[in-house]
């Protein structure tokens, strides 16, 4: 039976792993959070793989705050960069495949068509800089494994944009939201499911591969929690507002729809309409 190792048990994605866990048979899952296991810990990390035979992490840990990314650039580099690197050491050491996500913030968004995963990376913010470096550290590694970049990430899990909004929309009278930001919704859940399904078909690992997932479709902020507003039915008003009206420390991608075509097509998997994702996500939120 194929051992699978999730690190970072406790996030919206690790938590999401365990929740679709159950459909995968045919493979034995070890779900592993701090202090179990620490990414910046190689001590522990080594003591680890040394008494427990694996054959692949999915790496669901990351430094994630992108505007505290700016106050903390040291510790996002930890996290999105040297941890990768040490995980890419030890799977040449122990010979586990690496499952690593990335990030649509590797762009500048500046492109007026979706990004595929072979255009240039030129990230405008420290979180997409870390993100950029810590693939790097992989592909650069000699290991076998897979990048998978995402974006727009939302569950009913931790702390996300659907959520937020779903929260608001009840004990707000209006709201102001960005409506010149456009990207693909993610619902976690689909990204985890389908990340073990293209698993389940016993792929050919040959170096580190990159793939690009998001549910299908693309939207606005605004657009999003528009749609949120028409599930709850709340009479919250929502105003659109520019990025520039709105001023984060960290800059945003105007545009980061990522293209799918290559795992959609190598795995022949079929991601659902975001506005499908998020009525499944809102049902487990209620």
């Amino acid at each position: 039976m194929t051992k699978v190792l999730v690190i970072g048990a406790k996030g919206q994605l690790g938590q999401s792993f365990q929740y679709c866990a159950t459909q995968f048979p045919g493979f034995e899952f070890f779900f592993k959070d701090l202090p179990q296991l620490d990414l910046l810990d190689n001590q522990q990390l080594h003591q680890y793989f040394t008494s427990t035979p694996t054959d692949i992490v999915i790496n669901c840990v990351a430094y994630t705050e992108v505007d505290q990314a700016e106050n903390e650039p040291k510790m996002a580099h930890q996290l999105n960069a040297l941890a990768i690197e040490s995980l890419s050491q030890l799977s040449k050491s122990f010979g586990f495949k690496l499952i690593h996500f990335s990030t649509d913030y590797v762009f500048d968004g500046s492109a007026t068509k979706p990004y595929k995963e072979s255009e240039t990376l030129n990230p405008i913010g420290v979180y997409g800089q870390t993100k950029a470096e810590g693939e790097a550290l992989m592909r650069s590694a000699g290991i076998d494994g897979w990048i998978i970049r995402t974006s727009w990430l939302f569950s009913p899990y931790g702390k996300n944009f659907v959520k937020t909004i779903f929260s608001l929309l009840q004990n707000k009278a209006e709201i102001n939201v960005v409506a010149d930001q456009t990207g693909s919704p993610t619902y976690a859940l689909d990204l985890s499911a389908d990340t073990l399904k293209a698993l389940d078909q016993n792929p050919v690992f040959n170096g580190v591969k990159v793939y690009h997932y998001t549910n299908s479709g693309y939207t606005t902020w605004h657009g999003l929690a528009t749609a949120i507003q028409k599930q709850i039915n709340t009479h919250c008003k929502i105003h659109p507002v520019d990025t520039a009206a709105y001023p984060t420390k960290a800059k945003r991608p105007k545009y980061s729809v990522l293209s799918c075509e290559k795992i959609k097509k190598e795995f022949n998997l079929n991601p659902q309409l975001w506005e499908s994702a998020l009525k499944d996500c809102l049902k487990k939120i209620k």
